[in-house]
């Protein structure tokens, strides 16, 4: 059976194809006008083609990592445990934490699939399912990562509390910016602003420049750091190695039906 040793390249691979999944597409659309430079929202970048086939291409393929890797993550979490402690309700949880990041995970790879611009109350779905149940992982992660015997060392398990920490309060901030128009001037009539279903385009003398750039800033650092969180399981997974399955083939099935031997002859061998 095919060992794989190289698991910490994991995080590392998830990160950057994270990371460029949502660069890419923005420098392409600013580059054909599709979009401001100044940052956009995240999405605009999957608003038009072909900007838009390379989003969704990559938000899939960043889902599919990421859920890998949480997988291999719980794997790794109820082997070690499961010879260390006597008790169980951590199986519970860890499974629960996988469930949450595969969640955040399908959401990703909707975020991708259906556009802000065709399909608005999909994508803007989505993209709460991505946030909120990634932010949720997170949490919960961090917690069980002060398990005893501890798994990671302990300036890794109190980083991921500093990280849940800042993406908790990114999430909130992002969404009460977006709610309620903080930063847009009193007064102002906001039926002129419609950032939410297509990439929009502002002077910095506009009214919404400032409330556009402060919720645009803030779901990139959101983003930012929920990749980022993935990175801290380069530790853990340099202490595992995965052993791929093996596919067995009996060599009586690879026989023609009136040569295979009768279920009589099974019995006798």
């Amino acid at each position: 059976m095919s060992e794989i040793r190289q698991l910490w390249l994991l995080p590392i691979v998830a990160f950057a194809v994270s990371i460029f999944g949502i660069l890419a597409p923005s420098v392409i659309g600013g580059a054909n006008g599709d979009l401001q430079w100044i940052l956009p929202f995240i999405s605009d970048g999957g608003a038009f083609a072909p900007e838009k086939n390379i989003f969704a291409m990559l938000q899939n393929i960043s889902a599919g990592l990421i859920a890998i890797m949480i997988y291999i993550k719980h794997l790794q979490f109820v082997t070690f445990y499961g010879n260390r402690r006597s008790d169980s309700f951590w199986r519970s949880l860890s499974i629960i934490s996988m469930l949450l990041g595969f969640i955040a995970a399908f959401g990703l790879s909707l975020v991708g699939d259906f556009s802000e611009k065709d399909v608005p109350n999909a994508h803007n779905t989505a993209a709460f399912i991505a946030f909120g149940g990634a932010t949720a992982y997170i949490i919960l992660s961090a917690g069980l990562s002060f398990l005893q015997p501890l798994l990671c060392s302990t300036p890794v398990a109190w980083l991921r509390v500093a990280l849940a920490i800042a993406v908790t309060i990114a999430l909130a901030f992002h969404t009460v910016v977006l709610d309620q128009f903080l930063f847009i001037p009193p007064g102002t009539n906001t039926t002129g602003y419609t950032g939410d279903n297509e990439p929009v385009f502002l002077d910095r003398d506009s009214p919404f420049f400032i409330h556009h750039t402060i919720a645009t800033g803030s779901e990139w650092v959101l983003a930012f750091l929920i990749f980022a969180y993935f990175i801290t399981l380069v530790e853990e997974f340099r202490k595992c190695s995965l052993t791929l399955p093996s596919v067995n083939f009996h060599a009586d099935q690879l026989l023609p039906i009136e040569k295979r031997p009768s279920e009589e002859d099974r019995w006798r061998n």
